[in-house]
């Protein structure tokens, strides 16, 4: 009995944190979108919850590397945001955006990044 009520315990509180992570989604997606994502692919809307804590990361700024790169600059950054906080999709390719006050770009991960990152784990 106690296994159950912990089981139990355990999916709500899973299913509430996720709902949460979800509510991040609608900066970068709208309702209409998630709700026919988790219709049709339920598989992608997963990596799109995996993604908010997952998909950006920063890199140092390298003139000879990304100075061919389409840069957006970003207003100044006190942590590494959220692909949501920066109100992009998560696309086929990854994503540059340059923080000038850190003189380093974030990085968005591609889907095809994140399903492989995912997948290691």
């Amino acid at each position: 009995m106690k296994n159950l009520l912990s089981l139990t315990l355990f999916l709500l509180i899973s299913l509430v944190f996720n709902a949460q992570k979800a509510d991040f989604l609608l900066n970068s997606y709208s309702n209409e979108e998630l709700k026919e994502i988790k219709t049709t692919n339920p598989e992608k809307y997963d990596l799109l919850i995996y993604a908010i804590d997952h998909a950006t990361y920063l890199s140092v700024f390298d003139q000879e590397k990304h100075g061919s790169l389409n840069l957006k600059e970003l207003p100044e950054l006190k942590e590494l945001p959220f692909f949501t906080d920066l109100k992009v999709k998560i696309e086929d390719q990854n994503q540059y955006f340059y923080a000038p006050k850190l003189k380093k770009i974030v990085v968005v991960k591609s889907e095809w990044v994140l399903n492989h990152e995912k997948s290691n784990k």
